[in-house]
């Protein structure tokens, strides 16, 4: 059965748990087409600049209920604390639609909380703002879950109970530079068997469950690519289709739902004035290369030798764009072409796109 219902799962360190904790949710946005009315004719004038919209800046309003019995007694005292360390920081929002993961940047404008007669519960009302406008699908070799038991949510985190009432020194002096409990409980679960990628299937049921466990997500690049390797985290690969030729010629997919130019390029082999063609728009850099050279969305390019090197920043006047092309790429949903001309017919090199896919 396909979920279309999207479910808020996380923020910052927060886990929306499985034991009613989102009571409700309302997700608005639009987009920043105007209009203006006709004077003689019917309807408005409408001044779309692209095939597709540009997102406004969403807004979510959320009500979550904290309910402590859950918790064991010494956790109870510090449950309403670890909450709000998280609601003050801007920070990412987790949600899940289907068997997709997807995740935002955001921060809470507004909260208030409700009386209740209940000891045990409190509701706490929260608007957040979506700033971005967008969000973003997961990637898979990024992401790790740590399965987490709502009772034992302070496991990992640094809470002490304070007696004022004694003196400072008996409990002040902390041995120093001493990792803090939260980093190593966390890397643990930075591994391969923990990661996306080999729980994906397992996601849905363990987010969209009304009760049980469920999994605190873990967003680590570096440890990604200590696992999959560096290559495995560029993208997609297409290569020459032998050494001899100087062209690099292919297509690949993305499921991105909003064109985005949130990519990087990266070119690994021999190359002299290397122009890129993606989707008909092409750019080219001067000079000759043979290592490494990586092509930022916002125009930075970095050039890496060898491994035993450090990266150099290449200049940005080295940038060409053609007359009839625009600066940067643009990656659709579907399939998607490219093409590099590496003026170099003697080593095999390959192009790396790697896409942040985008959805509203």
């Amino acid at each position: 059965m396909t979920i279309l219902n999207r479910k808020y799962i996380q923020f910052n360190d927060l886990v929306i748990d499985n034991y009613e904790m989102l009571q409700s949710a309302d997700l608005s946005g639009g987009f920043k087409t105007g209009t203006t009315e006709y004077s003689f004719g019917h309807g408005s004038y409408a001044n779309f600049k692209a095939k597709q919209q540009f997102s406004l800046e969403q807004s979510l309003s959320m009500t979550l209920k904290l309910d402590t019995r859950k918790l064991s007694c010494d956790q109870k005292k510090f449950y309403k604390d670890y909450v709000f360390m998280n609601i003050v920081k801007a920070g990412k929002l987790w949600a899940i639609e289907g068997e997709q993961l997807l995740w935002t940047n955001a921060f809470i404008k507004d909260f208030s909380e409700s009386y209740s007669m209940e000891r045990h519960v409190v509701n706490i009302d929260i608007d957040l703002v979506l700033y971005e406008g967008i969000w973003h699908k997961a990637d898979t070799k990024k992401v790790f879950l740590k399965p987490y038991v709502a009772c034992n949510f302070m496991d990992c985190l640094d809470f002490q109970e304070v007696d004022e009432c004694q003196d400072c020194c008996i409990s002040c002096t902390q041995t120093k530079h001493e990792p803090c409990p939260k980093c190593v409980c966390e890397c643990d679960f930075l591994t391969g068997d923990n990661s996306l990628c080999e729980l994906k299937k397992d996601v849905a049921n363990a987010f969209y469950s009304q009760c049980g466990d469920t999994y605190q997500i873990i967003y680590n690049c570096e440890a990604g690519k200590k696992i999959w390797s560096e290559e495995k985290m560029l993208g997609h690969k297409i290569c020459k289709a032998e050494p001899c030729k100087d062209i690099i010629a292919g297509q690949f997919y993305s499921d991105t739902i909003m064109d985005s130019d949130k990519l990087t390029i990266t070119l690994i082999g021999a190359m002299k004035d290397p122009v890129i063609t993606l989707n008909g728009n092409t750019m080219q850099i001067l000079g000759e290369y043979n290592g490494k050279l990586t092509l930022t969305s916002s125009g930075e390019i970095y050039y890496l030798e060898d491994q035993c090197c450090s990266e150099k920043v290449i200049n940005i006047n080295q940038l060409v764009i053609p007359i009839g092309s625009t600066f940067g790429f643009s990656v659709h949903h579907g399939t998607n072409g490219i093409i590099v001309e590496t003026n170099n017919c003697c080593e095999m090199t390959c192009v790396y796109v790697k896409v942040d896919r985008l959805t509203i």
